[in-house]
């Protein structure tokens, strides 16, 4: 008889006394379901779910430099999931929101700005830690996700927004390093599924990455492995002049890529406190944008060749030159995207090439129209408002 290999399974050894095995699972035994959005912009006209935005139960990253307003907008969503006024799938159906955060200050800023986004106060939860071995605990990952785990059922919660979602890493976690992150990240989003709630971290985008948004996430790379949507955030100078919010999914991984993106707006508000009025803003969503968060890093980063800015300048200035030297800007606009030009890129050239604007009319009547230097001496020179 021919002995057996030496690499060949003992088949007699008992199976229950090995450390470690391989189960396999048939597909057909795996119960299939559908996505559900926590926030889903889908118009009455278009298919079921076909633009939602932030998937229920999962991690979602909310980035974008400086000053951009993604504290306010995890605000604006923490008011309207407090409200049950979000469309998505919790529309209708109030639930309890816990808000970790680190820096800024609960009663000068957070609590203000809920009441200016008018959450319901008593769903909204600071997070603390009590640790009679730590004096000054705080949440941390992947320490406290049990805990947080049973928080969630035990309120009822069904978003935990973290700001920003780094502060709360362990801090003997490398954050450059993804296969650590993974170790504190992965438990948080199968605690999110188990025990139904979604995460919104926010993030701080790096100066080094293009612009691609994605790759512009502070930290490891996982964050872009883990997370299931990426709402990117930027800013560019209006053709008034004015600076112009724009709000991007740079990454669905659950649904539909290429929805459209939304100006939005920092407006300030006056809130009263028992002890006097005090300042904040507020995320007020706007209509949809045709000018993306990567168009206006392009910009930023000069990711767009020299030759193609060249070439929608010498465009712009040939198209105004044709018609006397002037045009509305809308219609500008949407003659260049015919050609192929972005928003952002005339606006560019708009400025290469000193251009001025004049508004005209007010409310939904107000107009911008494009001068050329030269034609702005002429008939742009009336008592009507203008700028540069």
């Amino acid at each position: 008889m021919t002995a057996p290999p030496a690499w060949a399974p003992d088949v007699d050894a008992d199976e229950d006394q090995k450390p470690r095995r391989l189960l396999l699972t048939p597909a057909s035994s795996i119960k299939m379901r559908p996505v559900r959005w926590l926030w889903d912009t889908t118009p009455h006209d278009a298919p079921p779910t076909s633009h939602g935005r932030i998937p229920l139960n999962s991690l979602a990253i909310a980035a974008g430099g400086p000053g951009l307003g993604k504290s306010q907008f995890a605000v604006w969503l923490t008011a309207r999931v407090t409200t049950g006024t979000l469309p998505g799938e919790l529309y209708g159906k109030p639930r309890g929101v816990i808000y970790a955060a680190t820096e800024d200050s609960w009663s000068y800023t957070i609590a203000p700005r809920l009441v200016a986004a008018g959450a319901d106060m008593n769903l909204v939860f600071r997070v603390d830690v009590k640790d009679d071995e730590e004096l000054h605990a705080r949440l941390t990952l992947p320490k406290d996700i049990s805990l947080m785990g049973r928080a969630a059922e035990e309120y009822s919660v069904g978003l935990l927004v973290a700001d920003p979602l780094l502060s709360m890493i362990d801090s003997g976690i490398n954050d450059y390093r993804a296969a650590e992150v993974r170790s504190a990240l992965e438990p948080l989003v199968a605690a999110a599924d188990r025990h139904c709630f979604t995460i919104l971290g926010l993030a701080h985008f790096t100066k080094a990455g293009g612009s691609d948004p994605l790759s512009r996430i502070a930290g490891s790379g996982a964050f872009g492995q883990l997370i299931r949507s990426l709402i990117a955030f930027a800013k560019q100078e209006g053709e008034d002049g004015e600076d112009e919010f724009v709000m991007s999914l740079e990454k669905n991984n659950l649904g539909r890529v290429g929805l459209p993106s939304h100006a939005y707006e920092i407006q300030p508000v006056t809130v009263d406190t028992d002890e006097g009025p005090t300042y904040v803003s507020r995320f007020a969503l706007g209509p949809e944008s045709t000018t993306s968060v990567r168009d206006v890093m392009r910009a930023e980063t000069s990711g767009e060749s020299s030759s193609a800015g060249s070439e929608v300048t010498e465009w712009l200035r040939g198209r105004l030159t044709d018609l006397g030297g002037s045009e509305e800007a809308r219609e500008v606009k949407k003659a260049a995207r015919k050609e192929g030009y972005s928003d952002s890129a005339v606006d560019r050239a708009k400025k290469k090439l000193g251009i001025r604007s004049k508004q005209q009319g007010f409310g939904r009547e107000r107009t911008s129209h494009w001068y050329l230097p030269e034609a702005w001496e002429g008939d742009a020179q009336t008592d009507l408002p203008r700028t540069a």
